[in-house]
């Protein structure tokens, strides 16, 4: 078989893609890359050469499948034992009866391959449902999924000798970025994963090759970076409308993303992004797994505070007590039967909705929405209100069912940036264990304390002036606890905030630690 060093490849590659041709590319010793013609409905395709079979990825079309075919045979006669399909897509698997007449055995996501059963396909197929090891001779590869990402039948291809990963549309290199049926969040965590495996070269399913941590294709060194960006403003700037209880329509025509041209090729294609986000932020709640494991739901954002830079500290926070989090941006979806499943309500945003944009707010909570987080807490449940959550119901200490579920309600703030001290009281608690007095900037909440059982932990201190920080109550079987810091993605991070956050979590569940 010919070979040629990384180096001269790498050269070729650059010809090949400037070319524009669509010819099999050698990349790495053994493993050849195609990219396809997105005009004629083509994905990318390659194969690998082993030592003692060969193992094709994507079949776009049956001409495409008979290319590959008549290229492996210019470089070796073993057998194509395998052929790897990274997605259920036409335009990955167009020519899949091409190698199954051929006698190659299918490797495909288990829903595929249950496709393929259920349809009667003739041929044989494994499916692939977390991770699946090939090894021949001194060529070694995993195929695996991480779930729904760009769609429901996700595999990728990684060789960890050579470093090449194929990635199928998980990562695209071309404004042709298709999310009608992706996992916004899961897609944004798989492509982190991604860019964890530390590739040499990286194969997208549509566009060039490149290699990530810089090199020849100096065009494409970031793609990886540049997508996760762009999917995470995505999911950010569709949720600062959704918060807000804002239209489909008025959220399509708010949203705008940087960059958004390298991964939509047009204004239709970008709207139908926003779509497809927005119907996944508004969709039904997924009902939690079964077992006793603590989660926590977590309803987030709104006008004057976006989610965007609420999510990564809470994240953190969560990560650090290995609880599981479900961010919540709909605000109908607040409901006894969403509760369910959940052992934590966790709730960092006020009571005003501004669906006609900034021109009049309307308060969203319903009394069946104030029953719901009653009884949820009164079962047992754990609440985590944070900041401006004591303003649910209204601005003022006018008497609610919310406002004596809480036991305190909205008193006013200080400035955004206001520096404060924040200083524990009371230091035998399981919320304030090993936390210090620290210094705050943040807009200085002051909640004004209605219930005779609140337990004071924390005060916020600016000059003379003082104020309730954080408090705890008991609600029946649940836990209360109030943290009064949020008003800006610093302050959540900030070391002893990350602490006060954990340990509430884990005490508002009944873990005391």
């Amino acid at each position: 078989m010919f070979k040629r060093s990384l180096f001269a490849g790498a050269v070729a590659l650059l010809g090949a893609f400037s070319a524009g041709t669509a010819a099999m590319t050698e990349i790495a010793p053994g493993v050849y890359f195609r990219e396809g013609d997105v005009e004629r409905g083509q994905a990318n395709s390659g194969y690998i050469i082993c030592d003692t079979f060969v193992v094709a990825v994507d079949a776009p079309d049956p001409k495409v499948a008979a290319e590959m075919y008549r290229d492996i045979r210019t470089h070796t006669d073993r057998p194509v034992r395998y052929l790897i399909i990274t997605n259920a897509h036409r335009d990955h698997q167009g020519g899949v009866g091409f190698f199954t007449d051929e006698g190659s055995t299918v490797i495909a996501h288990e829903k595929l391959r249950r496709e393929y059963a259920d349809s009667g396909r003739p041929g044989s197929f494994l499916g692939v449902a977390d991770k699946l090891a090939l090894t021949a001779g001194g060529t070694a590869m995993e195929v695996f999924t991480n779930g729904t990402a760009h769609s429901p039948t996700d595999l990728l291809v990684y060789l960890p000798q050579s470093g090449v990963l194929f990635t199928g549309d998980v990562v695209v290199n071309m404004p042709n970025a298709r999310l009608k049926e992706s996992d916004i969040d899961n897609w944004i965590d798989t492509i982190g994963l991604v860019d964890k495996l530390g590739a040499s070269w990286v194969c997208p399913g549509h566009g060039e090759a490149f290699e990530p941590r810089g090199g020849a294709v100096e065009a494409a060194q970031d793609c990886i970076g540049r997508l996760r960006n762009y999917l995470v403003s995505l999911r950010d700037e569709v949720a600062f409308q959704v918060v807000q209880g804002r239209s489909l329509e008025a959220t399509v025509g708010n949203v705008r993303v940087q960059g958004s041209e390298k991964f939509a090729d047009d204004d239709k294609a970008f709207a139908d992004h926003v779509g497809a986000v927005y119907g996944q932020l508004t969709a039904p709640l997924p009902k939690p797994p079964p077992g006793l494991a603590p989660r926590a739901l977590a309803l987030i954002g709104d006008h004057y505070h976006p989610p965007a830079y609420i999510r990564p500290p809470l994240e953190a926070a969560f990560k650090k007590i290995g609880m599981q989090v479900e961010f919540l941006y709909d605000t109908r979806k607040l409901t006894a039967s969403n509760l369910k499943g959940f052992s934590l309500l966790l709730v960092l945003r006020d009571g005003m909705n501004w669906p006609n944009n900034d021109r009049e707010s309307v308060w969203w909570l319903t009394p069946e929405q104030t029953k719901a987080i009653d009884e949820f807490i009164a079962a047992g449940g754990g609440y985590l209100a944070m900041h401006n959550a004591t303003a649910l119901e209204g601005l003022g200490p006018a008497a609610t069912a919310y406002r004596d579920i809480l036991g305190s309600s909205y008193n006013g703030h200080g400035a955004a940036d206001e520096k404060f001290t924040v200083r524990v009281v009371k230091r035998d608690h399981p919320v304030t264990r090993g936390v210090d007095d620290y210094r705050a900037i943040d807009e200085r909440h002051r909640p004004e304390i209605h219930v005779d059982d609140a337990v004071i932990l924390l005060e916020s201190i600016s000059g003379d002036n003082k104020a309730v920080n954080g408090y705890v109550r008991i609600h029946g079987k649940g836990r209360i606890c109030h943290l009064a810091n949020g008003h800006v993605q610093a302050i959540l991070e900030h070391t002893e905030m990350q602490k006060l956050i954990t340990n509430a979590a884990l005490w508002c569940n009944g873990i005391e630690r």
